[in-house]
């Protein structure tokens, strides 16, 4: 199934709504700052929520937290699932997302 990639009006327009988010390149990014100790669980927490979208976030385990890095490789860019995904997340950081575990 292909995806449409969002304009560059759009992921602007996204980002404004998602806090702590950024473009880089062909992605959205965000740094958690978490101990190491919260990598696990929020990794899956992640993890479920993606899983609900049939999505794959990268996820990168770095000195300060963790980095999620969103971008659809098959439509080579931002789409609406990445922004849906990021919104999701945003929701589990905020302990919003029901536990799906």
């Amino acid at each position: 199934m292909a995806e449409g990639l969002l304009t560059d009006e759009d992921i602007d327009t996204a980002l404004v709504a998602l806090e702590g988010w950024r473009r880089e390149g062909d992605a959205l990014l965000k740094d958690v700052p978490v101990t190491p100790d919260s990598h696990g669980w929020l990794t899956e927490a992640v993890m479920n929520e993606a899983a609900v979208l049939d999505h794959h976030p990268e996820i990168e385990h770095t000195a300060d937290g963790i980095r999620f890095r969103l971008s659809t490789h098959s439509a080579g860019g931002v789409t609406a699932r990445d922004v849906e995904l990021a919104a999701r997340i945003d929701h589990v950081l905020d302990g919003a997302a029901p536990d799906r575990g």
